[in-house]
Order: C-alpha cells, then sequence, then structure tokens
C-alpha cells in the first residue's frame, strides 16, 4: 500500500472510532440522563457508510478480486441496514415487525451469505482430504469448533424463548441467529485452515464473533425486557462498530498472500 493511500486509511478509522467512539457515549448520557438527541442515531450510518469508503478504497490492495467484490456487495447491503435500524429506534411505534425492521433483517442476511462465500474461501474444510493434509480429519479435530458455536447459540435461544414468542419475533429471530452463528463459524476456518495470511484471518474471526455477539445483545432489546433490554441497547455498537472496522479492514492485503493450495482466486 502506497505511503498517501495509508494515510488515508488510518485517517478514516480515526474518524470512524472518534463517530463511533462519541455515538457510545451519547447513548449512555440518555440511558443515564434521559437527554434527547438524535445524535447517535444519525452518527451511526455514518460511520457505516466510512466502512464502506474504506472498502471502496481498497483497489488493488485487495487480496484478491473476488474477495474484494463480495466484501463490496456485503457493505452495500449493510449500510441500508444501519440506516434503516436508525429509523426503527427514532420511531417507538415501528416495532420489530415493522417493515422497516423485516427490511433490514432481510438485507444483513443477505450480507450475511455473501460473507459466508467470502469467507469460505470454496469452503474446501469440508472435504475430508483438504482436513486430512492439516491433521483434522478427525471427526472431533474437525467439529468441536461448530459444536461450540451452534450450542452457545442454542442456550441462549433457549433463555430467550418466550419473550421473542411474546413479542412475535421467532421467525425472523430464529433464522438470523442461524445465519449469523454459520457466519462466525465460517469466520473462525479461515484462521483454522488458513485461508487468509494471518492478520486478515484474525480481523474476519474477531468482526464475525463480535456481530454474533451484537445479534445476541441485540435480539435482548428486541424483546422488551424492560431495563434489562434498555441497558443491552447501549452495548449493541461497542460490538457492532467493532465488527465493521474489522471487516472492512479485512479486506486489504496486509502482507503478501503466500503461494497456496488453500480456497479460491
Amino acid at each position: 500500500m502506497k505511503p498517501g493511500k495509508r494515510a488515508l486509511v488510518f485517517s478514516l478509522i480515526g474518524l470512524i472510532l472518534l463517530i463511533a467512539g462519541s455515538s457510545i457515549a451519547v447513548d449512555w448520557v440518555i440511558f443515564l440522563f434521559g437527554v434527547e438527541t438524535i445524535y447517535a442515531g444519525v452518527a451511526k450510518p455514518v460511520a457505516s457508510f466510512i466502512c464502506l469508503i474504506l472498502v471502496l478504497l481498497i483497489g488493488k490492495d485487495a487480496i484478491d478480486r473476488r474477495d474484494a467484490i463480495l466484501l463490496t456487495i456485503a457493505f452495500v447491503c449493510i449500510v441500508p441496514v444501519d440506516i434503516l435500524m436508525s429509523l426503527v429506534v427514532f420511531s417507538p411505534e415501528m416495532g420489530v415487525a415493522s417493515p422497516a425492521f423485516m427490511t433490514g433483517g432481510v438485507l444483513s442476511i443477505i450480507a450475511h451469505l455473501l460473507l459466508i462465500v467470502r469467507h469460505g474461501r470454496g469452503f474446501p474444510y469440508l472435504r475430508s482430504e483438504f482436513r486430512r493434509e492439516r491433521g483434522k480429519a478427525g471427526w472431533w479435530t474437525f467439529s468441536w469448533l461448530p459444536i461450540l458455536l451452534y450450542g452457545s447459540l442454542l442456550l441462549t435461544l433457549l433463555a430467550l424463548m418466550q419473550p421473542m414468542i411474546r413479542v412475535g419475533h421467532v421467525l425472523i429471530g430464529l433464522t438470523y441467529s442461524f445465519v449469523v452463528a454459520t457466519s462466525m463459524w465460517v469466520a473462525w476456518e479461515t484462521l483454522r485452515f488458513e485461508l487468509y495470511p494471518r492478520p486478515n484471518a484474525w480481523m474476519v474471526g474477531v468482526a464475525m464473533t463480535c456481530w454474533f455477539i451484537t445479534e445476541i445483545v441485540g435480539e435482548t432489546y428486541n424483546v422488551q425486557l424492560g431495563l434489562v433490554s434498555d441497558l443491552a441497547f447501549n452495548f449493541v455498537w461497542i460490538f457492532y462498530g467493532t465488527t465493521i472496522v474489522c471487516l472492512a479492514l479485512s479486506g486489504y492485503a496486509w502482507i503478501p498472500r503466500r503461494s497456496s493450495t488453500s480456497g479460491t482466486e
């Protein structure tokens, strides 16, 4: 990456951190003191849009062209989602069953599916010979990670099931949670099977784990549990902000990609 471009990228990262940090602080001010302001609701989509700009700037510094295209399309879906979710916060009458919320949910699922394809890199680890080459051919050696992730999701959903039924959020909630859990699993396989350069694989894993936590915290907010939900709202962007920044930066080839049969170019 050329020095001028690197300086621009890090300047945009600094701007995102400033906007996200200030919006999180405002959320806490609203929660603690009841101050009325639309700042946080406007600032969060702006931070998402700047992340999209970061992705559009990748250009020749991408890991490969396919990776950059999938990441770009995913962010084209992500930004409208964040705008729609802010509208829901602005308008109390727009609940979890509103068209805006449902549209945001569908776009977010599309973004996840694109990211699953991106991070899967052709899903070579689903082939036994590929796993055997890396010493992970045994059933338990390969399966403990998805079992852990989906098991954690199941326990969380069981705890939230009754409130989800009460607010009519079961179908979209279960569907979205399953997609997010799958996205997190595929993300960590990029690190386990070295499908990305190591810095990128860590960014992808951290990003999708934070998105999974965002889903759990966000679901707690959506099911309207009073003070617990109000408190949960203030943690959403701590994790989600981390998600979109790490995702955007994961598209840059920070170190040269070594020649390998892993994944697809």
